[in-house]
């Protein structure tokens, strides 16, 4: 059996075009065509594929083959990231042992909920019902990495739109929040994706603490992104669940 894989993303999908480079110079086989989101920031085109363009491509897929999506999934670090300056909190339920921050404006979990839904729906999950629509492919969701719990690193390596936004005057909100917000998307995100057939990769267990951060060594120089090393135990971790051998298209 022949099995194609595909990929289609934005940001996160960069630690996997790296790890695609890496093997390219070791001269190691890459099973996966890899595609970003082609659009323009501050002025610079990143990408190479725009959303309809690999629609096109993944037509004629077959059930045999996959196609993987990594797009978006920085909502959670848009919410949480920066320290509001009406410091807010609520209660996740799968971890009732973080409890709200004093001080805190405690905002109903239903409410937040409803909030991050209606922005996905709206938002990246018409485009991963795109992909879901164009092809008789398996469609394969990849969450985004988890937060980073080192402020520090947070402060000294955020991008461009924190800086934007005051993160240096306004400080980093605590781990505990980014956590939380992170776990509330996966959970709304895995409930849209399951609700049009479309499974979820979750991250690498071995990336995470045993909280669930993102370990350092898997840290890229930013605020919300992993590095190649991470990219390249999400590739392993498709190869091994959906590939038998590999042909690649375009």
């Amino acid at each position: 059996m022949t099995n194609r894989i595909m990929l289609f993303g934005d940001s996160h999908s960069y630690a996997m075009q790296r790890a695609a480079e890496r093997r390219d110079k070791k001269r190691l086989e890459v099973p996966i065509a890899i595609h970003r989101l082609l659009k323009q920031k501050n002025d610079v085109i990143i990408g190479d594929t725009t959303l309809e363009q690999f629609v096109e491509k993944i037509r004629k897929l077959t059930p045999d083959d996959s196609v993987i999506s990594m797009i978006g999934g920085n909502q959670h670090a848009v919410f949480s990231t920066i320290q509001h300056p009406r410091p807010f909190d609520f209660l996740e339920p799968s971890r009732p042992d973080w409890v709200p921050a004093t001080g805190s404006e405690i905002i109903p979990y239903a409410v937040l909920r409803a909030n991050f839904a209606e922005g996905i729906a709206g938002g990246d999950g018409k485009s991963i019902m795109a992909l879901r629509d164009a092809t008789a492919a398996h469609v394969v969701h990849v969450l985004p990495p988890p937060p980073k719990r080192d402020t520090a690193h947070i402060l000294k390596h955020h991008e461009s739109k924190f800086a934007e936004d005051n993160i240096a005057k306004l400080g980093v909100s605590s781990a505990e929040l980014r956590m939380k917000c992170w776990i509330l998307q996966k959970d709304v995100l895995v409930k849209f994706c399951r609700k049009i057939d479309v499974e979820v990769m979750f991250p690498p267990e071995e990336a995470c603490d045993a909280d669930g951060f993102l370990l350092p060594e898997y840290y890229a120089n930013d605020a919300t992104h992993a590095n190649p090393s991470y990219g390249e135990l999400i590739m392993q971790k498709l190869e091994s669940r959906w590939l038998t051998r590999a042909a690649i298209g375009d």
